[in-house]
């Protein structure tokens, strides 16, 4: 009688389940439960002559940094989306505690961290807590390079994660691109985001993960057909925060048409111009290109931290200088300088 009983109890436990099986679930599961990939997104090369990309910076020499102090009205109150730090597998000419500082000094309210081979959410934690900043705020970055796995969704969701929520952008691949590599001709580990020229699963992974957590996407050095590949599928996926990384800086990283920028910012991207550009011989390459796509979908960020580059709130001020020198009206700079990074980085306007 035990034993039918039993037997019973078992059988309406395995219905039960089953039919539990067989229904939806009572709650959406996490972004996504993915299978397994096929192909990888790192290359190793047999003969890997050139190691890692932060090599060809060791040796490079450059007169220390001068901290100008510069001043503009615009710089209150203004954002820099792509501040390197120290410290580094290379010299860098201020920490990340230093550059804090100098940009609140200065009035800036914010200011994202970027290092090519590790998250940042965790430095813009400390950095917020310790460093006395009175009006500024730090952020954290991700590139995808090889020391991060690649194209890893794992480490964007640790990324996400990290006690404080202080992450924002995630790059695609910069410095260890395949795009990059091949276009130096080098024979080193790379990343790359589609085979065949299809997007690989990790990068639709990815862009699923910036969603879920809405953080915002940076395209990194990919190759300009690449670039319109994921903003597509980013935009498919209702990201409407989207970075194009410093488009036309040169064929080592994202060098594309005119016509290419302008179908990106028709999907939702946003042209970042960096100091670099703005105080260089081809600055007027640059200001062309601003008045070809409109300031509303163009930001200015600094790129700055090398040893002998403008510290991040100088680079700024005269980058200001060159674009109101270039006609450029108060307005067009507040929405470049502040306006358009608050809005990719989901600050309020």
């Amino acid at each position: 009688m035990r034993t039918a009983a039993l037997t019973i109890a078992c059988v309406v436990a395995l219905t039960f389940s089953l039919a539990a099986a067989a229904q939806p679930a009572a709650e959406t599961p996490g972004p996504v439960q993915w299978a397994p990939e096929a192909k990888a997104s790192v290359i190793v090369p047999s003969n890997d002559i050139n190691l890692d990309a932060w090599a060809a910076y060791r040796n490079r020499q450059a007169t220390p940094s001068v901290d100008q102090h510069l001043t503009d009205p615009i710089l209150i109150g203004a954002i820099d989306l792509h501040a390197h730090f120290g410290p580094d597998t290379y010299a860098r000419q201020w920490d990340a505690f230093e550059i804090a500082r100098h940009s609140d000094e200065a009035g800036m309210r914010a200011v994202v961290f970027k290092n090519h081979w590790s998250e940042s959410a965790g430095l813009a934690y400390l950095v917020n807590r310790y460093a006395g900043l009175h009006h500024l705020q730090a952020f954290g970055g991700l590139a995808l390079n090889t020391p991060e796995g690649g194209i890893n969704p794992e480490a964007v969701r640790y990324f996400a994660e990290v006690e404080g929520h202080y992450a924002r952008i995630v790059w695609m691949p910069t410095h260890d691109s395949e795009h990059e590599v091949r276009a130096l001709h080098e024979t080193r580990p790379y990343v790359r985001v589609s085979d065949n020229g299809v997007l690989l699963p990790q990068v639709l992974q990815v862009l699923d993960l910036i969603k879920h957590y809405d953080l915002t996407l940076a395209t990194g050095h990919v190759s300009p057909e690449e670039m319109l590949q994921i903003v597509s599928a980013a935009h498919d996926r209702g990201i409407t925060r989207i970075i194009l990384t410093h488009p036309g800086l040169g064929p080592v990283f994202t060098d594309p048409t005119l016509d290419q920028l302008r179908q990106a910012v028709a999907m939702g991207g946003y042209a970042e111009v960096v100091a670099s550009e703005l105080l260089g011989a081809d600055k007027d390459k640059f200001v062309a290109m601003i008045r070809a796509l409109g300031p509303q979908h163009v930001f200015v960020s600094t790129d700055s931290g090398l040893v002998g580059t403008h510290n991040h709130a100088d680079a700024l001020v005269l980058s200001i200088r060159t674009l109101r020198a270039a006609g450029f009206s108060e307005g067009d700079l507040d929405l470049m300088f502040r306006r358009n990074p608050a809005f990719l980085i989901g600050l309020p306007n």
